[in-house]
């Protein structure tokens, strides 16, 4: 229903989110990818519909927009999905045990029966908390960034699925945040400050040879690989303001995806490569924004997912690689 009053509003009222081509997006076409059946056609996504500017919840959508659903409900906020290897869960990081955003911990839902939830840390009676986790390959890790010990930096952790084997892999005076394993386990991605400024790095899964991939002046942030591991995505203000990038996963190939006077954040690659989802901040009903955004991964065919509505944000698109059908 709710989805339905959102569509007759916006069918009245103009949205200013200028694709890249210059056009006015209007969401009343919403245009639309083909849906599949299996999990690679899901999209995991942070959202506060339901509760406003005051709590968020992950919700699941099919990569055509259709399909949406609620799999979080707490009192506290829910945030930076990120879907297992093979589909069947979700890792977050939520505050619903209490500390705020600061005393987040990472959790663990069931795709297929959202009560099903269990926390993986605890760490935020050490003043840290812990956010933005991401799988190891064979599903049986989880790597994340945290201010463990109250710490004016965060570095990064890896953590087994059960619980145990909490390991730091990185110890450096500078902000360590948001890795992602690569897809032959050989490698994370993450973003550091050490070099003066956000840049994006590689590492091995112990922490051991550090590489730097880019090098400029401005922010690069939120890496995620590409499924076959020969690309890497991430977000760049290096043109004034936050669009979407993609390079060679040795750094080479620098290629400007999105370019636009907007902010383009957390890119997220479809299972065959060939897509990539995202938000971008929309002018709506006087306020900006996240909603929710696919591409093709050159950049072009820019395709709108998400139904604006007042005060409501969607964003951080988590995009399932898992090909098994959800019950």
């Amino acid at each position: 229903m709710r989805r339905i009053i959102a569509l007759a509003v916006v069918n009245v009222l103009a949205l200013s989110a200028c694709t890249d081509s210059g056009r006015l997006m209007q969401p009343g076409a919403e245009p639309r990818l083909k849906a599949a059946t299996g999990l690679g056609s899901k999209i995991a996504f942070t959202s506060d519909w339901d509760d406003p500017g005051v709590s968020t919840e992950i919700y699941i959508v099919n990569a055509d927009g259709s399909g949406e659903r609620q799999l979080t409900s707490t009192a506290g906020n829910s945030n930076g999905p990120a879907w297992s290897p093979n589909g069947r869960m979700i890792a977050f990081h939520s505050n619903r045990g209490g500390g705020g955003f600061g005393g987040s911990d990472i959790y663990i839902v069931r795709t297929d029966d959202p009560s099903d939830v269990r926390r993986l840390t605890y760490l935020t009676g050490l003043l840290g908390g812990a956010h933005f986790a991401n799988w190891s390959p064979n599903g049986r890790q989880v790597v994340f960034n945290s201010f463990w010990g109250g710490l004016p930096k965060r570095d990064i952790y890896v953590i087994d699925i059960d619980g145990t084997g909490l390991t730091k892999l990185t110890d450096n005076p500078a902000d360590d945040t948001r890795p992602d394993w690569s897809p032959n386990g050989q490698r994370i991605a993450f973003q550091s400050n050490r070099s003066g400024n956000n840049d994006i790095y590689l590492m091995n899964p112990d922490g051991s040879d550090v590489v730097q991939l880019t090098s400029h002046a401005a922010t690069d942030a939120a890496p995620e690989w590409s499924p076959d591991g020969k690309r890497i995505a991430f977000q760049s203000n290096r043109d004034g303001d936050d669009d979407i990038w993609v390079m060679n996963a040795d750094g080479s190939g620098l290629m400007q995806l999105t370019n636009n006077n907007i902010r383009d954040a957390k890119p997220s690659w479809s299972p065959d490569g060939k897509r990539i989802a995202f938000h971008r901040d929309v002018a709506y009903l006087g306020e900006v924004h996240g909603e929710l955004f696919t591409m093709n991964a050159d950049g072009t065919d820019v395709r709108m997912l998400s139904v604006p509505s007042f005060q409501g944000f969607h964003g951080f698109p988590s995009w399932s690689q898992g090909h098994d059908a959800v019950p």
